[in-house]
Order: structure tokens, then sequence, then C-alpha cells
């Protein structure tokens, strides 16, 4: 269960984020929207949310697995798929990727893990953008408000999109809508994962779990909070205060290209009460 600062009604939260990407629909003037499904929480929330805003016939979803990826990953993706009514298209990116790093000398098996992470998760962005632009669609970005603020996520990559629905949720509040959303308990439950290589889970990459992170972020961000205060507030460790702070700064640069529509935290918060 979520702390009390971080609750929020997520009836409320369905209807305004719904409302949201039918508003930039609408205005785009395009047939519906791409997914890419990954076999996560924000993804399948994204999804949900789009169902719900403009019917399944409307929405298509695509899974881009390479050879590293969690054959668990493909399991979720298809049964998320199927709990929205969605067919889900799948496309085995492993031959661009091989043929990208080789363009710039290097090999799969060589290249550096983040390099060739990078390169998998651009590559899928390119092509749900080839999707989008052939079928008259908007790209649905599934980043939510703790990767944003700590810049994980890669830029021109998985940061990339047309509109972002769920961009002004925690990750631990979009863990708890996809509860709500009645989505499959094998993607509720699963560990954030971005699934770039064996093993990959992104509390292990970062070191700290989304639980600690929401709380710095929530009482900094929108609470104004100097980051000395917040363990006194949290009981979140100042090493850990100072980490996520540091994780903020140095991934600047990556949230300056933000200039989609998107849905902020403030505005969620203004619209409906916690």
């Amino acid at each position: 269960m979520l702390p009390p600062n971080l609750r929020v009604d997520y009836g409320k939260a369905e209807e305004v984020i719904t409302k949201f990407i039918k508003d930039v629909v609408r205005a785009a003037g395009v047939e519906g929207v791409v997914i890419g499904l990954s076999g996560g929480g924000d993804s399948a929330v994204t999804a949900a949310l789009a169902v719900k805003a403009l019917g399944p016939e409307r929405v298509k979803v695509l899974y881009l697995p390479d050879m590293e990826s969690d054959p668990q990953s493909a399991l979720i993706a298809n049964k998320v798929a199927d709990n929205l009514g969605l067919e889900l298209h799948t496309i085995n990116i492993t031959p661009a990727v091989k043929e990208l790093l080789r363009l710039v000398g290097l090999t799969y098996g060589g290249s550096d893990k983040v390099v060739r992470g990078n390169v998998k998760v651009r590559t899928r962005m390119t092509m749900l953008y080839a999707i989008a632009n052939n079928e008259r669609r908007l790209v649905l970005g599934t980043s939510d408000r703790s990767e944003w603020l700590i810049g994980y996520f890669t830029k021109w990559g998985d940061g990339s999109a047309d509109a972002y629905p769920i961009i002004g949720l925690y990750k631990s509040q979009v863990r708890e809508f996809g509860k709500y959303l009645g989505l499959p308990i094998e993607v509720t439950s699963r560990p954030p994962t971005p699934d770039l290589w064996p093993g990959h889970t992104a509390e292990g990459e970062l070191g700290i779990t989304y639980d600690l992170i929401d709380q710095v972020l929530y009482y900094v961000f929108d609470e104004g909070m100097r980051p000395e205060d917040v363990p006194k507030v949290s009981g979140v460790p100042m090493a850990v205060v100072d980490r996520v702070i540091e994780l903020h700064e140095r991934s600047k640069h990556k949230r300056e290209p933000l200039n989609a529509p998107f849905m902020s935290f403030k505005e969620l918060k203004q619209r409906f009460p916690r």
C-alpha cells in the first residue's frame, strides 16, 4: 500500500488521463495510437488507459524483443494484450540492432551493454514511429514521473513520444493504478525492468528502490522541501536523498527536449483530491 502522501483517487485519475488521450488524438486529427508493450507495468497501464479512451480498434500494441530479452516479458506482454482485447504484433529487432552496431564498427557481443541497450531502445522507437507515420497514429510514451525526474530513460529512445499520459504519476502510483485497472498480476507484481540484458532490473541498476526514490522526489519536487529536510519527514537516509538528487541533476539534459503534450503531476493533483 502506498504511503498517505502518494495516494490518489484512481477513478478520477482514469477520467482525467483518458480525456487527455482523447483530446490529444482529436487535436492531431489521427486515426489512433501505437504503444510499445514491454511486459512491464508502465506500458501496460498506458495501453489500458488508451483502450478506455479510444477503444481497442484505435490502439495498436507492439512487442519488440531482441535476442537478450527475457522470455517472461513476451508472456506478460501477450497476457496484457489479451486482457485488453488487443492483438499484439511482435517484431524481433536483433537483426536491426546488429546491423546498426556493425555500421559503426561494433559487434553485438563485443559492444558495451549500455551502448547496445541504448541502440535497442532507439531502434524500438524508430519502429514505433515508422508505424505511426504510416498508419496516421500518435506514439504514446510510457514514461512515469519517477523515471523522468531521475533520467532513467534513453534520450531519443523511450524518452521520445507524441504524448505522455502517465508522466505525472510516480512509479509506485502506476503500480497501484495497474491493480485498480485489473491488469494481470504478472505485470503488477513484476519488478521494474528495462530488460536490456539478462537479469536487468531498474532497481538493481540504480541501487535504490522506487519506494524510496518516490518519497524523495515527492517531497523535493511536489512539496518544495529542501533535500536535507527529507529524512526528517520520510525516514529516507540522507545518502539516498543525495543519490536521488544527483541522478536528477545529472540527467537534466535528457529532459530539456520535452515539448510534446504531457499531463503533469501538478495538473493531476489540481483535478482530483488525494
